[in-house]
């Protein structure tokens, strides 16, 4: 088992992304960057800030799997499943997965920091009703890093005044609008987030 380090998580990315997902491995990449840069903005913790960095560094392993193989691993670890993810999209299912492959390779001996990764990994595909701060930031970097969304990326890197909550907002309703367009359900767990942040003004 290994500590939770920068250099450890790069090792586990490598391992399950590197040779089997090189887009993916790149896009963690990214990710990880663009956490470290919204850590940045809503913390002065050098340890947060680093735990951010390996959250988006780790938030994809889940994908170096088939979806049967995702699907099996949730149900061997009894992991509770809902029917978006067991009939509409069961590549959703790699947030959670990419928790318990986490849990797998790292040792717990600083809890608060091992379930704050691990919840972290897995409420990013579409967050949740308890997100911490570094649930958001992990959130939120994965939508916007600057292949994936750039204009947003360079709105969010600028802005003294956009919150979590508000850039989360934005997000979801980009992703329910394209869900709409391309008549796709969309992940029900994206309305629950959003409800739960409220109305912040």
């Amino acid at each position: 088992m290994l500590d939770i380090t920068v250099e450890n998580a790069y090792k586990i990315l490598k391992k399950y992304l590197e040779n089997t997902n090189l887009e993916k491995f790149e896009h963690c990449i990214r990710v990880s960057a663009t956490c470290k840069m919204l850590a940045k903005k809503w913390s002065n913790s050098e340890k947060f800030i680093e735990t951010a960095l390996i959250c988006g560094m780790l938030h994809d392993i889940g994908k170096s799997m088939s979806e049967e193989k995702m699907l099996s691993l949730c149900l061997q670890k009894n992991v509770p499943l809902y029917d978006f993810e067991l009939l509409e999209s069961p590549k959703a299912l790699h947030g959670k997965v990419g928790s318990i492959l986490f849990e797998s390779e790292f040792n717990n001996t600083d809890i608060e920091r091992f379930n704050a990764i691990s919840h972290a990994i897995s409420s990013h595909t579409a967050g949740s009703e308890t997100m911490s701060l570094l649930d958001k930031i992990t959130f939120i970097a994965d939508n916007i890093e600057p292949k994936k969304d750039n204009e947003l990326f360079e709105l969010i890197k600028h802005s003294k005044t956009k919150s979590p909550n508000k850039c989360i907002k934005v997000i979801i309703k980009k992703k329910l609008k394209r869900a709409k367009e391309n008549h796709r359900v969309p992940n029900p767990l994206l309305k629950c987030t959003k409800k739960s942040l409220g109305d912040e003004r």
